[in-house]
């Protein structure tokens, strides 16, 4: 069916006002500075920066040099010394916070095993090379409540290891009406396949808040 010039030129300006509002979405999105990718190492502090309450790695790492730092002056390191090279694994970090850290923390593990392989008179067995036993690790670890060291003991013979290290991260929560404190806390163990002693235990704390 032909249409008539009325048609058409209505059928023209609705074209013309759809390309209009095309130009002044464009128009305003250029006019606007929205957020834009960023490299670490091109932004001095990025890595550091605190993007919320949230649990980041920058803070896991932070906790676990300090823990690291202790176990070295402790006397687990003078036992160690003593026997030579002693085989020592390091189980998976249990997560009592309601953060989904699983992943940060499985990284946790091997930068406890780094910081034993380049420090510690040890010979590290890396539970990775067990993914079954890491598993079932992970889910009894979920599933219990209190710390095992018979438990943790009966990991590590089946890891061929004589030194299990092991943790686990809990936290505390705080609010008022215009403000929130969280208190995170690393606390790493080395136990004792063979007696299930606890040889050395320490903790290391971040908060984070928005004020």
């Amino acid at each position: 069916m032909r249409k008539g010039p009325v048609q058409r030129l209505v059928q023209y300006g609705r074209v013309a006002m759809l390309i209009a509002g095309i130009g002044a979405g464009l128009g305003g999105s250029a006019g606007c500075a929205g957020p834009k990718a960023m490299r670490g190492s091109d932004t001095p502090g990025l890595d550091y920066a605190a993007m919320g309450t949230g649990l980041d790695c920058g803070d896991l790492s932070q906790m676990m040099r300090e823990n690291m730092t202790a176990m070295r002056s402790s006397r687990v390191y003078q036992i160690w010394n003593g026997e030579g090279r002693p085989p020592v694994t390091v189980l998976p970090i249990r997560n009592e916070t309601t953060e989904h850290i699983d992943s940060a923390l499985g990284a946790l593990i091997s930068e406890v095993e780094t910081d034993l392989i380049n420090n510690a008179p040890v010979r590290v067995i890396s539970i990775e090379s067990q993914k079954q036993l890491m598993e079932e690790i992970q889910r009894q670890q979920h599933s219990q409540g209190a710390f095992d060291p018979t438990q943790v003991a009966s990991w590590g013979k089946q890891l061929g290891a004589r030194y299990v290290v092991t943790g686990k991260v809990y936290t505390t929560d705080e609010r008022t009406p215009n403000a929130r404190r969280v208190q995170y806390y690393l606390f790493l163990r080395v136990v004792s396949v063979e007696t299930s002693e606890v040889l050395f235990q320490n903790q290391a704390a971040v908060t984070k808040a928005i004020l």
